[in-house]
C-alpha cells in the first residue's frame, strides 16, 4: 500500500507537468485551430536558456523559471506573428506543415549549438521531506503547477480578456462580430501557450537532465491529453493530464516499465474507440 500510494504521489507530479503543457496547447488549438507542435520546441530552448541562466549566470531557480516562461511565451508569439498569421484561417494543414517542420528546425538546432550531451541541471532545493520521501522538488514541480492552473483558471474565467477567449473559442464568428479583436486573442493565447510550456520544462528539468529531444515526450503525451479531454476543457485537461501521469506511474511498478511511455496511447486508443470526441470534449 506504502508503494502504491507514493507512485500515485509520483504520478500527480509528472501529470502536473502534462497539464500545463496540455493547458497551453488545448488553448491555442480550440481558438485557432492550429495544433501548435512546435510548442514542445519553445519547451527545449526554455530549459536550456534556463539551464545557462542557473550555471553561468547564478541565477536563483524562481528567476529562472520566470525566464523559461518568458523565453517560451516570446517564441510562441512571434510565431504566430511571424509564420502563423500568414495564412488565413482555413488553411490548417499548411499551418500544421509548418508546426511541425518549426518544432524539428528548433530542434535540430538545438542539437547543434549543445550537442545531444544531456546537461544535468544544479539542485537547487536538496533533501527530501520526511516521512514522505519525495524531495522538495518533486513537490516544488506541484505545487507551482497547481498555482499556475489556478491562475489560468482565473484569468479565463474572471477577466475581461479570458470571457473574449472563451466566446472566441464557442463561435470565432459571432465572437468577432461582437466586437472582440480575434487577433490580439490570438496573440494572448500564443503567450500563455509558450509561457505554460516554458514553465513545465524548467520544472521538470530538475528532475531528470536537459538535452535536445526532451521536448518529444512531454509533446506527445500533451497531445493524448488534449485529445482525452476534449477541445477547449480545461477540466477535462487537468483529470486527463493527472489521470495519465498516475497510469504511468502505476504501470510502470505493476506491470513494466519499459512500456511506461506507451501505456497513454493504449488508453487513448481505449477511450477513443467510446468516446470519439474525448471523455468530456463538447464538439
Amino acid at each position: 500500500m506504502e508503494t502504491f500510494l507514493f507512485q500515485i504521489g509520483n504520478g500527480l507530479i509528472i501529470g502536473s507537468v502534462y497539464v500545463l503543457i496540455a493547458l497551453g496547447l488545448n488553448l491555442i488549438w480550440s481558438i485557432t485551430d492550429i495544433p501548435d507542435f512546435a510548442q514542445g520546441a519553445y519547451y527545449i530552448i526554455a530549459a536550456y536558456v534556463s539551464y545557462f541562466a542557473v550555471t553561468l549566470a547564478s541565477f536563483p531557480f524562481f528567476l529562472a523559471l520566470l525566464l523559461g516562461m518568458a523565453v517560451g511565451a516570446v517564441m510562441s508569439y512571434l510565431s504566430e506573428r511571424l509564420l502563423y498569421r500568414r495564412w488565413q484561417q482555413g488553411q490548417g494543414r499548411v499551418q500544421l506543415l509548418c508546426a511541425i517542420a518549426l518544432f524539428f528546425l528548433i530542434a535540430n538546432v538545438a542539437n547543434a549549438l549543445w550537442t545531444s550531451k544531456a546537461r544535468i541541471f544544479p539542485d537547487y532545493w536538496e533533501g527530501v521531506i520526511p516521512g514522505t520521501g519525495y524531495s522538495y522538488e518533486r513537490v516544488v514541480v506541484l505545487v507551482v503547477s497547481t498555482v499556475l492552473f489556478l491562475l489560468m483558471y482565473i484569468f479565463i474565467m474572471k477577466t475581461r480578456m479570458g470571457k473574449a477567449i472563451r466566446a472566441t473559442s464557442q463561435d470565432r464568428e459571432m465572437a468577432q462580430m461582437l466586437g472582440i479583436n480575434i487577433s490580439t486573442v490570438n496573440s494572448v493565447v500564443f503567450l500563455l501557450g509558450g509561457a505554460l510550456s516554458g514553465a513545465a520544462a524548467v520544472l521538470i528539468a530538475p528532475l531528470y537532465t536537459v538535452f535536445p529531444t526532451m521536448g518529444d515526450l512531454p509533446l506527445l503525451k500533451a497531445l493524448v491529453v488534449v485529445i482525452l479531454g476534449g477541445f477547449g476543457t480545461v477540466a477535462g485537461v487537468l483529470i486527463c493530464g493527472l489521470g495519465l501521469g498516475v497510469i504511468e506511474a502505476l504501470g510502470a511498478i505493476y506491470l513494466s516499465s519499459a512500456y511506461q511511455h506507451g501505456y497513454a496511447f493504449f488508453v487513448l486508443l481505449l477511450v477513443l474507440m467510446f468516446k470519439p470526441k474525448g471523455l468530456f470534449g463538447r464538439v
